[in-house]
């Protein structure tokens, strides 16, 4: 008989994990978009650098940096920051999968097991204490 609730945290823990990874990513992208529309700002704009309002740059980039094409914009603040941002969350799911794929997921294998078999503790127990060895002889002829 089960001796108590079965654990609901797995799949809010899991939820949880993707929020957070949401909200990292969306704020990489920010940053990295703010970032790489400066330096886009820089090279084919006016060159003036906007201060740092990652929301803004995410969000209204045509409202940071009016003085760049559209093209421009797509690209230096939408497309790059896009796959720097995928790059950083692939890493970090590659850094994180490695690292938890130690963990065991809570089964036991058959060489754990071995040691709990008949044989295996018959053999221990009568290495411990020989005087167990006389009681398989008794319980034979008893029955």
């Amino acid at each position: 008989p089960r001796t108590s609730a079965p654990s609901t945290t797995t799949g809010s823990d899991a939820l949880l994990y993707l929020l957070f990874g949401v909200l990292g990513a969306a704020i990489a992208f920010g940053a990295l978009a703010w970032l790489t529309g400066n330096v886009t700002n820089s090279l084919v704009g006016s060159g003036t650098w906007a201060p740092f309002r990652a929301s803004d740059a995410l969000l209204r980039p045509e409202v940071m940096w009016p003085s760049l094409s559209t093209t421009a914009l797509l690209i230096g603040a939408r497309i790059i920051p896009g796959l720097f941002t995928v790059a950083l969350a692939t890493t970090g799911v590659v850094l994180w999968m490695r690292w938890h794929s130690g963990s065991k997921n809570g089964l036991a294998r058959k060489a754990d097991l071995a040691p709990l078999l008949d044989k295996e503790i018959t053999a221990k127990s009568k290495s411990l204490r020989p005087s167990l060895n006389d009681r398989e002889r008794k319980r034979g002829r008893s029955r």
